[in-house]
């Protein structure tokens, strides 16, 4: 068996099978051993290898003895499985024996390809007379890097630095073969040298890990400027995979920190397009410097006198409400020392602001006029720009211009009158005054008379009175009853009164005065009992507000409900005379319902004493005079 041979006494049997050939001359030892293996394998990391070895003979009919040979890292070649007599085995002691294993066909398989594979492996076939042949496969093992890694700088680089500033280190780990870190800034290659220099170079390191597997790291070093502070880097990873193939794998794009001077500054004003009071607007001051410089405001007074408003590092000084004394020049100034002397540092706007000045009214606040009498109001503003009038009372508007006429007063003139100023070019630019306008005068009721409609006798009524006036009238009634409760309107009194329907009050009515310093009025109410309602079609008027329409449905509903009664009855007596059933015969009187019946109940009766017009109106013909069973 084959697994009795020694391994070290494989190359002696070799050397003799290799005399025994050569000394070999008669015709019939020509024979010989052909071995067909892939002369290069490539294979990923992890997966399972299969090395296939076929072979022919020529002058031996027997089962051959196929061996599978590594070199081992002194150099000297080692057997890891064979196939003797047509029995697979793998050898004890070597790094694969419990790795590989040997297939029918004489494959050897790996289960899982490792770095340490990627070696020489030999398939030696000896045919006994016929000799031995072998053939050599190199395995290729190719492994994925993991995914890169980056780790920008943590520090602030200046643009005024003189030579390359370390930027980032990127590792890709854990690879076969070796991977290759290339540096990208905004999409494109940096093409960074290996050698040191000034501008731009990259140093890299190559580490074998314990598991066989590559690391390679790569640090890459730039002198940056200005342009540098909005670019992405990031470094690109390629690395080798089996058949010609090529992997690739990138990290996450990083951005650097820059000192640099400011070269620009702007200084603008954002708020609306026309600047109204009442606005808040910001002025913004903005220089491309970094880290971002100190900003200091300051408001121009004259030509040698300005009033400092603060310095704020965000560049934004606040204006919120804005009057017409916020108008004027302001100027910004940029604290960076470290900018050439050649920057201009300080830049200034000038804001205009639209504003009316407060109306002035005549009368101010309060007017007083007699009812009936005559008054003008009038008002007149000024502004950035000459304000348009109207005038308003409440939402209502009830003139233009400066003057406002209001003639014949009357209570329902009286209130609130305001003079509404604005600028049409300057939409929201507004200001308004009111001026209060107090009719005085007697008293005035709005209904002096009115009629109020009672069903019965002890009936409560609630009757409401109201007058107009200033002084506010006092209201009284005529008569008591329920505590009466009384509500002002402005120059309006309201005043209700609950009072049950007597005799006494249904003859007299009720009355109620309105009265101040001028004079009174009255409201007289008259009180009327409502029409029961009837059968009739003639509709009965409404009681205490009802609806008329509602009583006069009733009534004709009513009355098609009796017709439609009566037409049934006639039918039904038509029908029984026609059958014989009711006997006709000169006053002769009959009741259609039992004499025990309650005596409340309908009778109906049927008489023989009708003229022959009326009786006429049964007889099927319609005509007059009648036989014997005519009724």
């Amino acid at each position: 068996m084959g697994s009795a041979r020694s391994p070290t006494a494989l190359p002696l049997r070799g050397l003799v099978l290799r005399l025994f050939l050569l000394a070999c001359s008669a015709p019939e030892c020509h024979a010989e051993v052909q071995v067909s293996v892939p002369a290069l394998l490539e294979v990923q990391l992890g997966h399972k290898v299969s090395i296939s070895c076929t072979h022919t003979t020529e002058g031996h009919d027997g089962l051959p003895l196929v061996e599978w040979f590594i070199t081992d890292k002194n150099g000297e070649q080692r057997r890891v499985a064979y196939s003797d007599q047509g029995r697979q085995g793998v050898d004890r002691g070597t790094e694969y024996t419990d790795r590989a294993s040997m297939e029918a066909g004489h494959s050897l398989v790996i289960k899982a390809a490792e770095v340490i594979d990627e070696r020489a492996f030999s398939c030696q076939v000896t045919a006994g007379a016929a000799g031995s042949g072998m053939g050599v496969t190199q395995l290729k093992v190719y492994g994925a890097p993991e995914a890169p890694e980056v780790i920008p700088t943590s520090r602030t680089l200046s643009v005024t630095e003189e030579d390359a500033s370390e930027i980032a280190t990127c590792t890709s780990k854990n690879a076969n073969p070796v991977p290759t870190i290339s540096w990208y800034r905004d999409g494109r290659s940096l093409n960074a040298s290996t050698e040191r220099n000034k501008e731009l170079y990259v140093v890299s390191r190559t580490v074998k890990e314990a598991s066989g597997l590559l690391s390679v790291s790569s640090t890459l070093y730039l002198r940056v400027n200005k342009s540098d502070k909005d670019s992405n880097f990031l470094c690109h990873v390629s690395y080798a995979m089996p058949h010609g193939k090529v992997g690739s794998a990138e990290s996450d794009p990083f951005q650097l920190t820059l000192h640099y001077f400011t070269e620009n500054v702007q200084f603008s004003v954002d708020s609306p397009e026309v600047i109204k009071e009442g606005d808040d607007i910001e002025l913004q001051c903005q220089a491309d410097g970094y880290p971002p410089p100190e900003y200091v405001f300051y408001k121009i007074k004259s030509e040698d006198t300005q009033v400092d408003l603060g310095s704020h590092t965000n560049g934004i000084l606040s204006l919120p409400h804005v009057t017409k004394a916020d108008g004027g020049t302001y100027r910004c100034q940029v604290l960076d020392f470290d900018s050439p002397s050649t920057v201009e540092l300080e830049k200034e706007v000038t804001i205009s602001v639209n504003y009316l000045d407060p109306l002035v009214l005549n009368p101010n606040k309060t007017v007083m006029a007699r009812l009936g009498e005559n008054i003008e109001l009038t008002c007149s503003g000024t502004g950035s720009q000459m304000p348009t009038l109207l005038w308003k009372k409440g939402k209502t508007k009830v003139g233009d211009g400066e003057r406002l006429p209001l003639s014949s007063l009357s209570y329902h003139m009286a209130g609130g009158y305001t003079c509404e100023a604005s600028v049409p070019s300057v939409p929201g630019l507004q200001r308004t005054q009111t001026v209060e306008v107090v009719v005085e005068g007697t008293p005035q009721v709005e209904q002096p008379q009115s009629t109020r409609h009672y069903q019965s006798l002890g009936q409560k009524l609630t009757f409401t009175c109201s007058a107009f006036g200033y002084p506010e009238p006092e209201i009284k009634w005529s008569v008591t009853g329920e505590e009466p409760s009384a509500r002002t309107f402005g120059n309006r009194v309201v005043s209700e009164l609950s009072v049950e329907v007597t005799p006494e009050l249904a003859q007299n009515g009720v009355t109620c005065w309105a009265e101040n310093e001028h004079g009174k009025a009255e409201q007289t109410f008259l009180l009327q009992m409502a029409v029961a309602p009837t059968t009739s079609a003639s509709p009965v008027p409404a009681v205490d507000g009802e609806q008329s329409q509602g009583g006069s449905t009733v009534a004709v509903i009513a009355v098609c409900v009796c017709v439609l009664l009566l037409l049934l009855i006639v039918g039904f007596f038509y029908f029984m005379q026609r059958r014989g059933q009711l006997p006709c015969g000169g006053g002769e009187k009959r009741s259609l319902t039992p004499k025990e019946g309650n005596p409340d109940d309908t009778v109906v009766e049927m008489k023989t004493d009708k003229r022959n017009e009326q009786t006429g109106l049964l007889s099927p013909g319609g005509g007059g005079g009648g036989g014997a069973n005519e009724c």
